[in-house]
């Protein structure tokens, strides 16, 4: 009995790029440009994209200290999401790429402006720290 073709999945996916800035001009618009043909050529279906400027490493990339972030959502099959890293994998453009399955809302509070952003300064890391009296501390 023949096989039947299994429905391929497809799954919402976020992938982040992050470029050289001194290989792409402004903040790599065309670059970028190039991203979305690639994805919608594997069969995907854009459904964001967003540059999220530039920014300065925590601990540099080789001898890199700054990168452009760019964030895609597209919706696509497992497969063209490997075939995806495959592609820009070498590309001496792209300093990282990480692709991640996409939650509705996860990222809601990252794109609001600055202005909007919550952040609670009540019980800041008060979980790490107990109160404790060590002097009063005997070894057994």
């Amino acid at each position: 009995m023949p096989r039947q073709k299994e429905k391929l999945k497809v799954i919402k996916y976020e992938a982040v790029f992050i470029l050289d800035p001194r290989k792409v001009e402004g903040n790599g618009e065309e670059f970028s440009a190039g991203i979305v043909e690639q994805i919608q050529a594997l069969g995907g279906k854009m459904r964001r994209v967003k540059c999220l400027d530039k920014r300065v490493f925590a601990r540099p990339i080789g001898k890199h200290k700054t990168g452009v972030y760019w964030d895609f959502v597209a919706e696509m099959s497992p497969g063209s999401v490997e075939k995806l890293q495959d592609k820009y994998r070498l590309n001496k453009t792209v300093l990282r790429l990480a692709a991640f399955k996409f939650v509705e809302g996860q990222d809601d509070e990252v794109f609001k402006p600055r202005e909007e952003r919550l952040f609670k300064e009540e019980n800041f890391q008060d979980d790490m720290f107990e109160e404790r009296s060590y002097r009063n501390y005997r070894s057994r």
